[in-house]
Formats: structure tokens, sequence, C-alpha cells
């Protein structure tokens, strides 16, 4: 059939490329993964934040988790987690100043990563001394510890430093948002973690019928200040328990396919809740990185509202300038280097070490994507990833906090000495153990990691995996327990007691069993 030329002329004034028709559905997609730049730099101030809160807690244990005269020498270090050997600087000498000196250059580094100095290299070198402490003592790991190096793995292929840092100032401009590989990773990431926490909590009994949080609330080794109050409130724990499975359940619709206002208000919602777990449980640092991982949901419209609202940071902000920086005010080296290069004549070399770099970012965003979606979602449906990829450092996709349910009931532990005298006294606080309930068992313990290191001296002297541990914890506390006392110590002994569920307010099931039991 042939066309007449005004139809043949229409016809081509209408036609539109396939790209163009797909035009639409790619901004759309594009607009869910774009992130604010504002909101890349909250992510890493408060990263930054976390690894010296991180650091700063460590510390007040430093000796006893991390030097020779503590629970943890070298000696036992290099016979117990094999896997973690050669992976350590911290492991490279047990004394107590060249710990303290590490401690102090993570530190610097991390201050110099909230101020976005230097921040990729900054936070690449923050990075690997967090991966070398948790190396030196996966004993007083837990999940927030893997979550805080995977984040800053994952977050460090973004532009952390395009606003509000030196290397802004010193590149004099910033982009307003970017959307590419790596920003889809970073988004990608908690959605990982919300909706796998959800899927392992679906082969329990009691997250979606309502009881979970009132067994978790009821473990009092794990419940603090806001927890104690809402384990009275049965009927409210029901409907937080439900809250909260939707939450993670639904974090791809609520959080991903979301927009503007939208968006922003389902993670704050997400942070409310995570500020919540805060002052309820004592879950180390999942609350500060749970918070980090929602930042970059956080768009335009909320940075922009919130600088009308409160303009002196926007003043502050815009009178500093590279000329206040002394003398740090030179380009980035990078930057001074494309300069030369293009003063040169060579443009094309400039602008392709430009999109070689683009290029290689975007590599590795589309291998993190596809490391995280493949571990995390062999951990949830028990699928085995290819032998070539089965390894220990690589499966670092496991989310399962208080799935598939929260445990009922607590326990807590006395560390007894039996001195020459043939008194028994408690090893660690001069005080004599006791099978009695404490009033506060959270209390019971120095911190979070004292409780997770005590798990792990019960696993080791109850022969499930390296027993060494519970020796050398041993023979700390036997040390630990003369210097205390005053008096030599013949044995030790560690107790476990164990109150299966007292949410009916008795507590008659009291049991208990011998972790360890040696001569010092």
């Amino acid at each position: 059939m042939r066309l007449d030329r005004p139809e043949l002329t229409r016809r081509v004034r209408e036609y539109r490329p396939d790209s163009d028709r797909f035009e639409p559905i790619l901004q759309q997609i594009r607009a869910r993964f774009e992130v604010d730049t504002r909101s890349l730099a909250a992510l890493r101030i408060l990263l930054g934040v976390t690894l010296l809160v991180d650091l700063g807690h460590r510390a007040g244990d430093i000796e006893r988790h991390y030097t020779d005269a503590g629970v943890y020498p070298l000696e036992a270090f290099e016979l117990t987690y094999i896997s973690y050997n050669g992976l350590s600087v911290h492991a490279l000498s047990g004394d107590l100043w060249f710990q303290q000196l590490l401690f102090a250059i993570a530190a610097t580094f991390a201050v110099l990563f909230v101020l976005g100095y230097r921040t990729r290299l900054v936070g690449t070198i923050s990075l690997l001394l967090l991966f070398s402490l948790h190396a030196r003592n996966p004993a007083i790991l837990n999940g927030a510890d893997r979550l805080l190096r995977v984040l800053l793995l994952v977050a460090l292929l973004t532009p952390l430093g395009e606003r509000w840092s030196i290397d802004a100032l010193r590149r004099g401009h910033a982009r307003v948002s970017v959307a590419s590989m790596t920003t889809v990773a970073l988004l990608v990431q908690p959605i990982v973690v919300f909706t796998q926490n959800a899927y392992l909590k679906r082969e329990g009994d009691t997250w979606y019928t309502g009881e979970a949080l009132e067994i978790a609330l009821s473990n009092d080794a794990m419940t603090i200040h806001l927890g104690n109050a809402l384990a009275q409130y049965p009927a409210l724990l029901e409907l937080l328990t439900f809250l909260w499975v939707w939450l993670l359940a639904g974090s791809s619709v609520f959080l991903l396919l979301t927009a503007g206002w939208l968006r922003t208000a389902f993670a704050l919602v997400y942070i409310g809740a995570f500020a919540g777990m805060a002052v309820s449980m004592a879950v180390g640092l999942f609350p500060l990185v749970l918070i980090a991982a929602v930042l970059p949901f956080f768009t335009r419209d909320f940075w922009e509202r919130g600088r009308r609202i409160a303009p002196y940071g926007t003043v502050i902000t815009n009178r500093l300038t590279a000329s206040t920086l002394g003398p740090l005010e030179r380009p980035p080296i990078e930057q001074r280097v494309l300069t030369a290069i293009r003063k040169r004549g060579h443009h094309s070399m400039a602008s392709f070490a430009v999109t070689y770099g683009h290029s290689l970012l975007t590599v590795l965003g589309v291998l993190v994507l596809a490391w995280m979606l493949l571990f995390g979602g062999a951990h949830a449906t028990e699928y085995e990833v290819p032998h070539e990829l089965d390894s220990t450092h690589l499966d670092e996709q496991r989310w399962g906090l208080y799935a598939p349910d929260p445990g009922a009931g607590y326990s807590w532990y006395a560390v007894e000495a039996e001195l020459e005298t043939g008194d028994t006294v408690d090893a660690l606080d001069d005080n004599t153990g006791s099978s009695d309930p404490p009033p506060d068992a959270a209390q019971e313990y120095d911190g979070f990691r004292d409780r997770k290191l005590l798990e792990t001296v019960r696993d080791s002297g109850l022969g499930d995996r390296h027993e060494i541990l519970a020796g050398s914890y041993v023979e700390w506390a036997c040390d630990r327990a003369e210097t205390v006392h005053g008096d030599s110590v013949q044995q030790l002994t560690v107790t476990q007691y164990i109150q299966p569920d007292s949410r009916d307010g008795t507590v008659d099931d009291i049991s208990q069993r011998t972790i360890t039991e040696r001569d010092c």
C-alpha cells in the first residue's frame, strides 16, 4: 500500500525511536536511584562518628581484649580463628602501647573522614583498620560490626565527599545529586538487610503472630531503659511487632519505589524505629549503622525544607571557601594533575582518565550489587553459592538478628575463684557469686561486647569450638582474681545461670551449668 505525501509526512513527524519511547520509564527508574549529595555527606559524617563511638567504646577494654595481658593473647589468636591469621595489623604485637597507637591512628583517620579530607582515601584506610581490628578479636563481634564494614565498603564507592567537606571546598564546585550503579548498590544494601531478615523471621513462630517483641524484651540481659518500661504493655508490643515486620518486609516498596516527600517520610519512620531500638535493646552499633543506612533515602525536598527552616547552616557554609583552609586550600592532587595534562594540550588523555575512572566505579558498583544479592539471597534460601565463591570472607550478607525467633529467657554468669584460704569469691568484682537473679541482668555485663565474650567463652568451654579461648579466659581471670583479692587462687569456675522464661513473673525454673572449671 502506497502512502500519499501528507500521510507519510505525518507519520515521519510522529515517529519516535524506541529509546525516546522508553525515556519516561528510564527517568522514573533513575529518579528512584538518584541520591542527593547532602544525604551522602550526612552518611559520611554519621559513619565517621560511628567509627569514633566504636573506638571509644572498645578503648575502655583495650588491654583486656587486644593485648597479651588480656583474655585473648596472640598465642590464642593464632590457634583459634585461623581464617583471620595474617589479616590484622593489630596482631603484629600484643603490647598495650602498640594497640593504643593503632587506636589513635584509627581515630585520626575517622575524624578526617568526618571532615571529608581526601574522603575516599581516608575512608579506605579507615575501612582497612576496621577490618584489622575485627580480625584481631572476632570473639566480641556481632552482626552490627559486619554491617558497619559492609556499609562503609559500599558507601566508599559513592562520592561521599561531594558536599559539606574539605574536598568540596578545595574543588570549588559540587553536584546536587548523583545516580550511578554505585548509588544503586548503596540504596539496595539496606533493602537486602531488611528483606532477608523478614524472610528469615517467616521461618519462626512468633514474629508474624505478634508475640516476638514481648519475648525479646523479656530477655533481661538485652533489655535496657525504654525496653524495661515497654515490657509491661503486651498489647502495645504486639502492635509494634506487626509494625516492625511490615517495615522489614515492605522495605523495597516503602523506600525504593517511593519518591519525594513520601520517601523521606518513610525514611524518618525507619529512623524512629532504630532510635527506639537504641534505647530499648543492648544490640551494640546496630541502631547507629541502620540509621546511617537509610540516610541516602532523604530526598532533595527534605534538605531544601531544612535549609529554609534553619538558614544559619547555609550562611556558614557559604562563607567557607578554599582560602579558609590555609595550607589545605590547593585543589586535590588528581584535579591538579588533570589540569596540568589539559594545559599541555592532552585533552583526550585527560578525558580518557576521567571516563576510565567513572567506568571503573560503575564496574565495581555492579560487582558489589551482584555480591550482595547473591550472598544475601543464598543465606535466606540456603542456596549453595558456586564453589569458586564459597569463602567466609565473601559471605558477609547474613542478617539474622532475632531470627527466626527471639530467644525466650536470659542468662548471666558467675566467675568464681577458690582462694588458698578456702573461700569462694567473685573473681572479678570482689563480691561472692550468686545464683539469685540479678535486679537487672543487663547490668551484670560491662557492655554488649562483654556479654558477647562470655557467650563465646561458653561455646568454647562446652567444647563447641575453640576450646583454647576458654583456657585463655581462665588464665586472665585467675590473674585478675589474685590482683583483686590479694590472695593466691587455687581454682576458677565459670558458671552460667539460665532463666528460661520470666514473663509470668516466676523464677523457679533457674538452671545452671558449669562452663569451665580449671586450676589456676
